[in-house]
């Protein structure tokens, strides 16, 4: 049995694709902050699917909380390692606090290095294992209003690209997903405005799971955003920042 490992799975994007693991014979990994969240997770799926259901709580932002999650899960061979969980701060740049910011690259990015990092070594010595980065179409430009997560998810398409050129050799596949607007709890824990053209978390882990095999690293489903990864920023920055500024009531 394949053993899969979804950070931020207990919500969203992460709990979709671990039920679609889940339902193909897959032992999955759930690693997560809230325990009473997880038990409810783990019900939930073990109830729909064949696969065997496995949580850890961690708070991922701590290096020693990262390092206690490979200990425990490094014997079960991971063969797919999804760095999923993630948060952003909507708002002019001033409005977010410096912690906030900072518990941001930790999370979305510093996180994404060390497991990354601490899993990868394990693939390339049996010459096999997936690597999965939650990134975003908001990678593709600045992101006035909600700066830091714009730029913290165009780090993880970065370094994703650059893991997978140098791994290519190895027999791993690494790829970085960028999803347009999600209806997820992102936006009210954000403080952002939902798009109404924001799919469902089930429509986003499907393109994602039925594309786990595409030779391409970064996995932009639908025509609207491979057109915003295409466009020129000084078309799309202005209308971005005007959608997101007057949808949040911010000043210029």
């Amino acid at each position: 049995m394949r053993s899969v490992l979804i950070t931020g799975g207990s919500e969203g994007i992460g709990l979709e694709l671990a039920r679609l693991f889940v339902q193909d014979n897959t032992r999955v990994i759930l690693a997560a902050r809230n325990e009473e969240r997880l038990a409810e997770v783990k019900r939930q799926l073990e109830s729909c699917g064949r696969g065997e259901v496995l949580v850890f709580s961690a708070d991922l932002t701590v290096p020693e909380e990262r390092q206690a999650l490979y200990e425990a899960v490094k014997d079960l061979d991971i063969d797919v390692l999804v760095n999923n969980a993630g948060i952003g701060f909507a708002g002019p740049v001033w409005h977010t606090g410096i912690e906030d910011d900072l518990r941001l690259i930790r999370l979305n990015d510093e996180a994404v290095v060390h497991l990354c990092k601490l899993f990868v070594s394990d693939m390339i010595a049996r010459r096999e294992g997936m690597i999965i980065n939650m990134a975003s179409t908001g990678a593709f430009q600045p992101g006035p209003y909600i700066a830091s997560y714009y730029a913290s998810k165009a780090f993880v398409v970065n370094y994703t690209e650059a893991l997978a050129y140098e791994t290519r050799s190895y027999g791993l596949k690494v790829h970085a997903y960028c999803p347009g607007p999600v209806d997820t709890a992102f936006y009210p824990k954000s403080k952002g405005v939902k798009p109404p053209f924001a799919v469902t978390p089930v429509k986003a882990a499907e393109y994602l799971y039925t594309h786990l095999n595409d030779r391409r690293v970064v996995l932009v489903p639908g025509v609207v955003n491979k057109m915003m990864r295409i466009m020129p920023k000084w078309i799309k920055v202005p209308v971005l920042a005007e959608m997101k500024r007057s949808n949040g009531g911010w000043k210029k």
